[in-house]
This record gives C-alpha cells, structure tokens and sequence, in this order.
C-alpha cells in the first residue's frame, strides 16, 4: 500500500478522489465563469478624449449621438489579453488536478458557456456585448491561446505526455 502510494500515478489517482482537489476544480471552474464576467464588463474601455459639446440640445438629442460620443476615442480592448493569460493559467492549474484532457477543459469551457450566455439578451432586451471587433476578439483571444495549449498537452510526445507524466 505504502509502495502504491509513493508511485506518481497513484498520488495523482488519490488526488483526484480526495475533496480539497474537487474543491480546487470546482474553484478553478468559477474562475472562469468569473473571469469572463469581468473582461466583459470591462471590455468596452476607450483610450483618447471624446469631443462632445455641451449643450441642452445634447440632452435632447442623445438618443442620435449615444453612438458618436465615443468620436475621438480608440477602443482599448485590454481585457483580450488578460482574457489570454488567464484562460492558459486556468488550463494550466486544472493540469495539477488532474492529467484527463477533457478535464482540464472544464474551465474553458465554463468561460466559453458563460460568453454565449452573455451574448444572449436580458428582460429588456440589453445584452452585455455590443456587436463590433472588441467582442470578437474577446472570444479569439480567450480561446485561442488556452485551446492551443490543451492541443499541446493532447500532443505530446510519448516521452513527455501527460499520461507519461504521470506512469499512465
């Protein structure tokens, strides 16, 4: 028993059936719903000064110009690269629970649910993205990365593999 338990594969193995590491998945998994909630709230960041004259008849009119009082401004989509790195460490911390592919995933795949249920309108017909560039590239760019490292764990060579890793 003591010998089975020193091996890799079983500390891995043991691991996984214990509850701080389902705990540790589960939290990993909620990062990434939360961690989507966030770059998209803060998605919509602008850099640059917009010019918008003051004037009673703005107030009247702001229906018109509610899509040119960012004239001036450039979208600074900085939550596209956190979106990046994060996504990759959350693939990257599942890899220390567990070596199943499809399980290291999990919280990919929560961040991806979470996007398109953001994309999908409100009561009042209000969604929290807006249909241009920033959000695409949210979606790239937090998929992209964090897919390309789990095809680089799925891909290894026998020597390095994830299932090598560990003496599976």
């Amino acid at each position: 028993m003591t010998a089975a338990l020193g091996s890799p594969t079983r500390l891995v193995a043991a691991a996984g059936r214990s509850w701080p590491t389902g705990v540790i998945a589960a939290v990993l998994v909620l990062d990434g719903v939360v961690t989507l909630l966030l770059e998209a709230l803060f998605l919509p960041i602008y850099l640059g000064r917009a010019d918008v004259p003051e004037s009673p008849a703005l107030l009247a009119q702001a229906q018109p110009l509610a899509a040119t009082l960012t004239a001036g401004a450039v979208p600074f989509p900085i939550t596209v690269l956190i979106a990046a790195v994060v996504n990759v460490l959350l693939v990257k911390g599942m890899s220390t629970v567990t070596d199943r592919i499809g399980m290291m995933a999990l919280p990919l795949t929560a961040w991806t649910v979470t996007y398109m249920l953001c994309t999908l309108g409100g009561p009042g017909g209000d969604v929290l993205f807006m249909n241009d560039w920033p959000t695409l590239a949210l979606l790239v760019g937090g998929l992209l990365p964090a897919g390309l490292y789990l095809y680089y764990l799925a891909n290894l060579s026998p020597a390095g593999s994830v299932g090598a890793r560990y003496g599976a």
